[in-house]
């Protein structure tokens, strides 16, 4: 169960700026640029003390990841050349999958919210943004680019590298290593047991 876990265990702080860093931008996204798209996080951060119920908290962080993230593209990335063998319905069902894991990292993880974040600069072509970051926290410095792509007016984040390592990437890597040494029903299974865990 907690081989995931261990292969992404290397990572250290990458993993919880990740999940912090899925965090929406409200509704109106298509009115901002790329880097004013994220600045949003932080008012929406701001805005999550304001729920009333730990319940309300957690709804909508959730209603947030939903928005503000493309699970299609990062399951597709962070899967690799099992995604291409898997069928529709099965693509459906890991996305679902991934998205409640990521979900609940999320949650877990939102207490270690920056203490503050600079945004450096962005590089737009087309439908495609990288807006990089550094994200301080406790004193220490973290490099996050996000990767973003315009869909329906909406700027939504597809990948982060962090210190220079994708979390797709680095997903697709834990993954590969579990169904080579299991199979791809165990990778499934060990992502789901990791979100009832969390739950």
């Amino acid at each position: 169960m907690h081989a995931i876990c261990r292969a992404l265990r290397p990572l250290g702080p990458l993993v919880a700026w990740a999940a912090v860093s899925l965090i929406a931008f409200g509704s109106n996204a298509q009115e901002y640029s790329p880097i004013e798209t994220l600045k949003q996080r932080d008012a929406a951060l701001l805005g999550l003390d304001g729920a009333t119920t730990e319940a309300a908290r957690d709804s909508l962080v959730r209603r947030a990841v939903v928005e503000g993230f493309d699970f299609v593209r990062h399951s597709r990335i962070s899967l690799g050349r099992h995604w291409r063998e898997r069928t529709d319905a099965e693509q459906e069902e890991f996305v679902s999958v991934l998205r409640k894991w990521t979900e609940n990292r999320a949650l877990d993880k939102l207490r270690k919210r920056s203490d503050r974040t600079t945004y450096d600069g962005e590089e737009t072509r087309g439908s495609r943004s990288l807006v990089r970051t550094t994200v301080w926290y406790k004193g220490t410095k973290t490099l996050v680019d996000y990767k973003m792509e315009l869909q329906e007016g909406h700027w939504l984040i597809y990948d982060m590298v962090i210190d220079g390592a994708s979390v797709a990437l680095a997903n697709r890597d834990a993954f590969y290593k579990k169904i080579s040494r299991t199979s791809y029903d165990e990778l499934l299974d060990t992502l789901l047991a990791k979100t009832l865990e969390i739950e």
